[in-house]
């Protein structure tokens, strides 16, 4: 058993050689393999199985390197890190707001999302993959921090008054903003068609559950433009916005209570 190389060591080493572990976990190889998997030198092959020996994380026997228990779980951390950082990096817009919020956000569940950002041609990519999103969906809810951009709250409250069943969280703020609208007629939307509306201090990230997939919106820093949207179909990620988007919605205001407490503050 080698056991001088400390943790840090191990990992550098592992990431370097990533496609070797990915060819390990499939099971063991010849010498010749490897030199044929990583696209070695016969002499390079050697040195980079005996050191990986000498970390205990591979062992040769019956002429086949194999990972070794310690192996199997390097390699594991080593995928779930390098997929964060890569989740991390495509969602670097969001980070510093899902710092702030009360709700720990679990970025591996977004591995597989798709990222819309800005383009100097189309500033208005995000906003147009939320539009397409309440333009079909069959079902929606929302936790909205800022004021809805105009087109999608247009869109949003025609598809309500034709049968969409919505389920929103707006601050008081928004609701205040909105109600003042003309040709919003928030209260008419609430009172006579599928708008279920509520009211709620919130984080500062948007989040829409939509069908069976979820979609997070990031804002700039004075929250007046959608910097990026992320969306996925991942049932882990859709369980985790559910549970944000419930948690949320048991703690809300209804908005018929909201405005008869607004009505008496008057």
């Amino acid at each position: 058993m080698g056991g001088s190389s400390d943790a840090g060591d191990i990992l550098r080493a592992a990431i370097e050689r990533r496609p070797l572990f990915r060819e390990l976990e499939d099971g063991g190889l010849t010498r010749a393999e490897v030199q044929t998997a990583l696209n070695v030198s016969r002499s390079t092959a050697h040195r980079i199985l005996n050191r990986f020996e000498s970390m205990d994380v591979i062992e040769h026997a019956n002429g086949r390197y194999r990972l070794t228990p310690l192996g199997k779980v390097v390699a594991a951390e080593t995928d779930r890190a390098t997929s964060t950082v890569a989740v991390a990096r495509q969602l670097t817009p969001l980070l510093e707001t899902f710092e702030a919020a009360d709700e720990r956000v679990e970025l591996e569940v977004f591995e597989d999302a798709s990222v819309t950002a800005p383009e100097p041609a189309d500033p208005y990519r995000p906003l147009r993959r939320l539009l397409s999103v309440v333009e079909k969906t069959s079902r929606i809810r929302e936790l909205s921090p800022t004021a809805p951009e105009p087109a999608y709250q247009s869109v949003l409250l025609e598809r309500v008054r034709n049968g969409l069943q919505a389920a929103v969280v707006y601050p008081g703020s928004v609701v205040d903003h909105l109600s003042r609208q003309a040709d919003t007629d928030l209260r008419t939307v609430v009172d006579n068609h599928g708008l279920d509306l509520r009211v709620d201090s919130l984080p500062g990230f948007r989040l829409i559950l939509a069908d069976e997939c979820v979609y997070l919106g990031g804002y700039n820093d004075a929250a007046t433009q959608l910097k990026v949207v992320a969306d996925t179909d991942s049932p882990a990620a859709v369980e985790w916005a559910m549970g944000v988007f419930q948690a949320r919605w048991e703690n809300a205001t209804p908005y018929a209570e909201y405005e008869t407490q607004s009505d008496g503050e008057r």
